[in-house]
């Protein structure tokens, strides 16, 4: 053991990456005594030499193992949070996190010639378990049902805000046992970010928690690559430098279109480069990486049959950006045909504001359908990854504070929802309904869509919001021209729109 750990202690902190050094601070400061671990003991005692200086030096205690630190836990309480990187759920159905809570072999460290046991085999009963890593919903729907079933308490929560959030206050989305949240509730919402009240609530059983948080994400996705389309666009259709868009986007971020997100694409606009003088953004390739959330929350909403357009765009953004080379060699032979400039300045950064402000609707928009579609699933479809028992006003509170995704919008978002719980899609909401229907907000987003794509300029997220806005308030598609040519080639069957019944099908004849 690493130094001497004195009394009890309110909870075990697995998982000393920054993140996880934050949240034990965080904690400390809410008056809790914590024991930070982590798997290679360098850096328990990395951490513990560092923070001995700090005001809650007095709080935090670290052990090389876990097999040290369960005992210092208090008898009822308790709880173990552990903050490692999660597997991959198709092609690593078993990864890091199951072995450490149900194997043991991820706690053999790299120094110590030890093998430990798996910490379903450490905790005593009444300690709680919490999974704060990004996990997929259904993995973490089955690891609340092996919980229970050996006797344990367990919580799948989700935790946004990166590392600022962990030490001030994230978003937290806990899910599984209800009575785990009774447990440690408290605590959770003590450490949380506070915005009219603590931005965490207990959201739902099995992998509930985690499905909050990958819908989060999406809808992080999808706000990104928007407002990354609107800087792009402006950037290159007005020739401008990051640092003239500066006042634009701090402007945006003190408008409706303000929150987190706009508020560091305005800090980026304005960075510079220490070594090169050049702005920050030319300095940074242009290849956006994933850690794949944005594709659980893609795949779960294909599993559902849920439409969720600015979200796979944004992914597809992704993908396309990690083509470089490929990309690079295409650019010198595929010419893109544009039409002369000619643009009214005033006019088209209006059409970006309003391009971007609509994208976020949409954005949102998808991201709530995706959890109503998800709570209205009987229990065991698709893994039984979830039980949504917070309403979606309240899903829209938790986000309003700490995590990447608040913004201004979550308030007239979650108002909305308060009046009624049962609305299918914002878009049809009377206060969202006044801005999508108004004739100059439709004709500045369809403008600058449209002006994007008359210079060659990206435009994933900005059009597939519009889209997405247009499809869903369209009352007949051109899927009765899909329907036909399904039952053409394969026989499929279709309905009537003039009489009932199913599996009419089409006579080459006529």
């Amino acid at each position: 053991m690493h130094g001497e750990l004195e009394g009890t202690y309110d909870l075990i902190l697995y998982g000393l990456g920054v993140m996880g050094e934050n949240f034990i601070r965080n904690f400390a400061r809410q008056g809790y005594r914590v024991i930070g671990v982590n798997r290679t003991v360098a850096r328990t005692r990395d951490f513990a030499e560092r923070v001995k200086e700090e005001e809650v030096a007095a709080r935090v205690g670290t052990a090389d193992t876990l097999s040290e630190a369960v005992p210092h836990l208090r008898e009822s309480g308790g709880a173990v949070i552990a903050m490692i990187k999660a597997n991959d759920p198709i092609s690593e159905p078993r990864g890091p996190i199951d072995e450490l809570f149900f194997n043991g072999s991820v706690a053999k460290f790299k120094d110590r010639r030890e093998d430990i046991p798996a910490l379903c085999d450490l905790v005593p009963e009444g300690t709680v378990i919490i999974d704060a890593a990004n996990s997929h919903p259904r993995d973490t729907a089955r690891r609340a049902r092996e919980m229970d079933e050996r006797g344990h308490l367990f919580l799948g929560a989700g935790v946004s805000g990166g590392a600022e959030g962990a030490l001030h206050g994230p978003s937290i989305m806990p899910g599984g046992s209800k009575r785990a949240y009774s447990l440690v509730g408290e605590m959770l919402e003590s450490a949380a970010a506070q915005a009219d009240g603590p931005c965490c609530a207990y959201v739902g059983r099995g992998g509930t928690g985690h499905l909050v948080k990958i819908v989060h994400n999406g809808i992080e996705y999808g706000i990104m690559q928007a407002l990354a389309e609107v800087y792009y666009g402006l950037r290159y259709a007005l020739d401008r430098e990051p640092a003239e868009l500066q006042p634009l986007f701090e402007d945006m971020a003190s408008g409706r279109e303000g929150g987190y997100l706009t508020e560091i694409t305005a800090e980026l606009l304005g960075m510079q480069d220490r070594e090169t003088g050049r702005p920050m953004l030319d300095v940074i390739q242009d290849t956006a990486s994933q850690k794949g959330t944005g594709k659980w929350t893609s795949q779960f909403a294909f599993d559902l049959g849920v439409p969720v357009p600015t979200i796979t765009a944004a992914l597809e953004a992704r993908n396309i950006s990690a083509l470089k080379q490929e990309r690079t060699a295409a650019s010198r032979s595929l010419n893109h045909e544009t039409i002369g400039k000619n643009i009214d300045e005033e006019g088209f950064i209006a059409a970006a504001r309003d391009a971007l402000y609509g994208s976020m609707i949409a954005a949102y928009a998808q991201g709530f359908a995706l959890l109503r579609a998800a709570a209205r699933e009987p229990e065991g479809e698709h893994g039984g990854a979830c039980s949504l028992e917070l309403d979606p006003g309240g899903i829209a509170d938790l986000w309003k504070g700490g995590c990447i995704i608040r913004s201004k919008l979550l308030y007239p978002i979650e108002e909305t929802f308060e009046e009624n719980p049962e609305l299918p899609n914002l878009l049809v909401a009377p206060r969202f309904l006044e801005i999508l229907n108004d004739g100059q907000f439709q004709r500045n987003w369809r403008g600058f869509v449209s002006a994007l794509g008359t210079l060659g300029l990206p435009r994933n997220a900005l059009c597939s919001s519009l889209s997405y806005v247009d499809d869903y308030s369209t009352e007949r598609l051109a899927a009765d021209m899909i329907q036909g040519q399904r039952d053409r080639f394969g026989m499929h069957g279709f309905r009537r729109t003039d009489r009932d019944g199913e599996d009419f099908h089409l006579d080459p004849a006529e």
